[in-house]
Order: structure tokens, then C-alpha cells, then sequence
């Protein structure tokens, strides 16, 4: 035992030692890089996107670097849009054509206000088109390769109708500071959590943003998937910018007409969000009998305010 205790003794001393020799010089500390991210609003009408019968409607855009250590400057930004196209592929499934990769094609570049001031631009149809005219996709039904703008899915693409319904677009930006270093992704936190910065801008494609058939016979059905009402939810039809009447479910279903007179000049629907937005199931019929709205329970959380009807389809 004493053998023992005299060894351990030993390895205390010389563990001490070492300990007080330490030189604290010699501690490898790491040398943090400085960081730069961006944040991006939508100041256009986020329901219109690229409109079909408007070529001139623009994706409007306030736009901020920031450095939090403020050891860096962005010289240059270059923007980035990715064109994605829905389609149903062979075996009548829902499938998406990528046009452009993860990234997308760079647009333009643009020169930065000074750190955590807004700058604007815009992204117009145009531009996207310019990057995308000579783009090419097999769609696998034994074509190969074809032009996107050749209009293989019989959609009607073409110079003069250059974006359709389905197809959607995500904005992205590279940065590029003084020191020459390129910043072109930011990890998941700075772009979901972080105070003032995201990644990313989506949009898509509409007909037109006003009714123009609304005379005559409106059907609103309604569900709620846990069968107990909307708990709050409802629909409010307003008919030249006054309520016109209100629609809710109060228990697993409901339906209505709503019969707009003639005369009327203007007609839109919004959305009141309840307690369990994600059990609200809704479908609108127009006087023709199209369905301009189809919402499922369990879809994206539902919006507050003007609801976005396809008017493609009126």
C-alpha cells in the first residue's frame, strides 16, 4: 500500500509540474474570420409575382447587408433566380423541372448602400427570360433534351408569353466583401433565426389579381379536418369594398351560394385566421362552375387577408 500511495504521489507532482510550466503563449486561439449575410424584402405586391397579362409587373425589392462583427464590407452583390417548372411527368405524377440548378442563373449584379442601409431593385420577366430563353429539359417521355421554350408541354410558353401558371422562382444573392472573399451561403440559423437576414425570395405566376366574372352564382364549400368547426376562421367575400356577406364552418362541413348581383364593380375574398388554420379545408366555385380555389387542411399555414384565386382558370 505504501508502495502504491508513494507512485501516485509521483504522478501528482509531475502532473503539477507540467502544469505550472504551461506556457500560455503557446494555446493555439482561433482566428475568427469576419461574417456578412443579407436580408431581402418583398415591396411588390406579393399575390400578383410575375403576372400573364402584365409583362411590365416587376418583383420589387429593399435590400440590406449587414456585418455584425463590422470588420468587413460588401463590395458587390450579384442576384441569382432559379426557374422551376411544374409538370406531370409519364406515369401522370406531379414532378418539377429545375431550370438553373440549385443556384439558379445570375440575373445582375448591383452596388450595396454602406452596412445595414437599404438599397431597392427590382427583378423583371424580362430578365429571368434573358437567362433562361436557351434553357433545355428532358421531361422523360422519350424526347431527350428539349427547348423549355419550344412549349413541349403544350402550355403556351413562348417569347410572347414567357412564364406560365405553376411556374415558380427563388431569388437568392452572393455577396463579395473588400478582402475578395465570396459569401454565398449562410447556414440554416441565419437564415431562419437570425434578427434582420434570410437567404432567399419566392414568387410565382398569376393571370390577374381582379374577378372580372362575378355575376351570378358563387359556391363556397368548407371542411375542418378534426370535424369541431373553424374555431374562429372565416371567409369574408367583399363586394365593391364592402363585406357582402361571410362564410364559416361551424361543425366537419359546410356550403353555400353566394349570388353576386349584377352591376357590381369590383369582388375579392379574405381570409380571417382562427385557432387551427391548419385543420381549414375550402374550395370556391365561380358562376361557371371553375374552381378557383382548392385549400387542404394540413397545407402551408393559411395567410390573413386577400385570398389568391387562380384566375386562369375564370
Amino acid at each position: 500500500m505504501k508502495r502504491i500511495t508513494t507512485y501516485l504521489f509521483s504522478l501528482s507532482l509531475i502532473a503539477v509540474t507540467l502544469l505550472s510550466c504551461k506556457d500560455e503563449s503557446l494555446i493555439a486561439v482561433p482566428d475568427w474570420e469576419s461574417g456578412v449575410h443579407g436580408y431581402g424584402l418583398l415591396t411588390s405586391d406579393p399575390a400578383v409575382g410575375f403576372s400573364t397579362s402584365n409583362a411590365a409587373a416587376t418583383i420589387d425589392v429593399n435590400f440590406k447587408w449587414k456585418s455584425i462583427d463590422k470588420l468587413n464590407t460588401v463590395t458587390n452583390i450579384d442576384l441569382y433566380v432559379t426557374f422551376n417548372e411544374e409538370y406531370t411527368d409519364k406515369d401522370g405524377n406531379k414532378a418539377v423541372a429545375s431550370h438553373g440548378g440549385a443556384q439558379g442563373k445570375k440575373v445582375k449584379s448591383i452596388t450595396p448602400k454602406a452596412d445595414g442601409e437599404f438599397g431597392s431593385f427590382s427583378i423583371s420577366q424580362a430578365e429571368v427570360y434573358n437567362v433562361y430563353s436557351s434553357a433545355t429539359f428532358d421531361y422523360g417521355f422519350g424526347n431527350g433534351s428539349q427547348s423549355v421554350y419550344s412549349d413541349p408541354l403544350g402550355k403556351g410558353r413562348g417569347a410572347n408569353k414567357k412564364f406560365v401558371p405553376g411556374d415558380t422562382f427563388r431569388l437568392t444573392w452572393v455577396l463579395t466583401t473588400e478582402d475578395g472573399r465570396v459569401f454565398d451561403s449562410w447556414s440554416p440559423s441565419v437564415c431562419t433565426e437570425f434578427p434582420e437576414a434570410n437567404c432567399a425570395i419566392d414568387w410565382g405566376v398569376t393571370c390577374a389579381t381582379e374577378i372580372t366574372l362575378r355575376t351570378g352564382d358563387w359556391t363556397i364549400t368548407g371542411i375542418d379536418a378534426y370535424g369541431d368547426g373553424w374555431n374562429g376562421a372565416s371567409i369574408d367575400v367583399y363586394v365593391d369594398g364592402a363585406v357582402f356577406t361571410s362564410f364559416t364552418v361551424a361543425a366537419a362541413a359546410a356550403s353555400a351560394t353566394i349570388t353576386i348581383p349584377a352591376g357590381s364593380s369590383s369582388m375579392y375574398f379574405s381570409y380571417n385566421k382562427g385557432d387551427w388554420d391548419s385543420e381549414v379545408g375550402v374550395t370556391i366555385k365561380n358562376p361557371n362552375g371553375n374552381t378557383l380555389l382548392n385549400w387542404v387542411p394540413y397545407d402551408a399555414a393559411r395567410a390573413q387577408g386577400l385570398m389568391l384565386l387562380d384566375l386562369c382558370k375564370e
